[in-house]
């Protein structure tokens, strides 16, 4: 089977068991005609993987590790916005600010009934307005690290967090698709 692209369409070639062979002008509108060619329009092939799913990956990969205040690396640990920072640098290949604040401050603010996994999601832990971060997965899970003595780990937006959430934010230029 091979793909091409031609004007606008993706075609695909399905060749019989017995391969395939070179038709005559005369036969050529039988060809297309036939079921071993079919058209679907590019706009329906996708990438396999979006950037928000590689940043999503690079913050669940560190899972496990332990919390490290001012920590912005796999290797001596992350705070919360040293983790979100490490997974769009590495996921996305997007700069994002360092603190849970200034993140908040760089995000495009998104109402909770439109998130999407990816988006970060924002939290007032300590009376200011945003003092911790993390990245939403979808059906109200989220990826972050806690705090200290606690691992990185995946939570549920219920509860403690419910009623510390400040809303959800989304990183221009972290939501395009991927090719690689």
């Amino acid at each position: 089977m091979s793909g091409v692209i031609m004007q606008g369409f993706a075609i695909l070639l399905v060749c019989a068991s017995v391969g395939c062979s070179a038709v005559s002008d005369s036969s050529q509108a039988e060809l297309t005609k036939s079921a071993s060619v079919a058209q679907i329009p590019v706009a329906q092939a996708r990438p396999s993987v979006s950037l928000l799913d590689k940043v999503v990956w690079n913050a669940q990969k560190q899972q496990g590790k332990m919390y490290r205040w001012g920590g912005t690396s796999p290797v001596t640990g992350f705070d919360c916005s040293g983790l979100t920072q490490y997974a769009f640098k590495n996921g996305a290949r997007v700069a994002i600010p360092r603190t849970a604040a200034e993140q908040y401050a760089a995000a495009v603010k998104v109402a909770q009934a439109h998130s999407q996994k990816g988006d970060l999601v924002f939290f007032n832990t300590s009376g200011r307005r945003v003092s911790h971060v993390g990245i939403y997965l979808g059906n109200g899970k989220f990826v972050h690290a806690p705090r200290t003595g606690r691992a990185i780990a995946t939570d549920e937006l219920k509860g403690y967090w419910a009623k510390r959430l400040v809303g959800f934010g989304r990183i221009p230029g972290a939501c395009k698709p991927s090719y690689s």
